[in-house]
């Protein structure tokens, strides 16, 4: 039967340790206070950045070992470098966190292009909008005025409008405005109507984004035709 052998690793604080009680053990057998033998500052340095091409590495570290004033030395360096290498990494750490604040502070100021655009596409969206004439008569326009409840409300929007117009409209190209109380043409377009099966029906896109809210007047005329009128709030 074999026997196992568990192998216990290592640990930072024990190899602290073994260290510190080196370090004593050197002190009290190895004190060389004449220095003898002893390889200089320049091949303790390479020794404490674990240059093993330094010529003579071997012996440099046998003699750090039976030495106390090199070993003393050699353990200077090394505490030095390794504060130089933490001192290092948090000065990069310290980057990247300013780095990632500056990127943050920036990404408002990145994104409020994208805004911008997204309210200039909504302003520049075109809506549909469909008026209903199919009651009012050619000759003679409505019997008496509109009740203010049936006269319709369109956005002041750019418009694809859709109007089913009177009994009695020919297919064609209209004239389409938009006119004030006093008259006053203020948004004008042409369109095409034609007959879709349940009406004479006239599309045409209208920009009325610059205009006031308030009563209108929808005047349409086919080609030599008259003008035919009828009420409209824009809200």
């Amino acid at each position: 039967m074999e026997e196992r052998h568990s192998t216990a690793k290592v640990t930072r604080r024990d190899e602290r340790r073994l260290l510190k009680i080196a370090t004593e053990a050197v002190k009290t057998d190895f004190p060389n206070p004449e220095r003898f033998g002893c390889p200089g500052p320049i091949a303790l340095k390479a020794i404490a950045r674990h240059d093993v091409s330094f010529p003579g590495a071997e012996d440099i570290v046998d003699h750090i070992a039976t030495c106390a004033p090199c070993f003393a030395e050699y353990s200077g360096y090394r505490r030095r470098r390794r504060l130089r290498f933490v001192s290092k990494v948090f000065l990069a750490c310290a980057a990247g966190l300013a780095a990632i604040a500056i990127a943050w502070r920036l990404v408002p100021a990145h994104r409020s292009p994208r805004k911008e655009n997204v309210a200039q596409d909504s302003a520049n969206l075109v809506l549909k909008a469909t008026l209903d004439f199919q009651k009012t008569t050619v000759e003679r326009g409505p019997a008496q005025p509109p009740k203010p409840a049936e006269i319709p409300h369109l956005k002041r929007a750019l418009l694809n409008l859709t109007i089913k117009l009177p009994m009695g409209m020919e297919d064609g190209t209209y004239s389409v405005q938009f006119r004030t109380a006093l008259n006053q043409s203020v948004a004008n377009t042409t369109g095409l109507a034609a007959w879709d099966g349940s009406a004479e029906t006239l599309t045409a896109t209208i920009d009325l984004r610059n205009l006031k809210p308030g009563l209108y007047k929808l005047a349409i005329r086919h080609e030599g035709s008259s003008w035919h009128q009828y009420p409209v709030v824009l809200e």
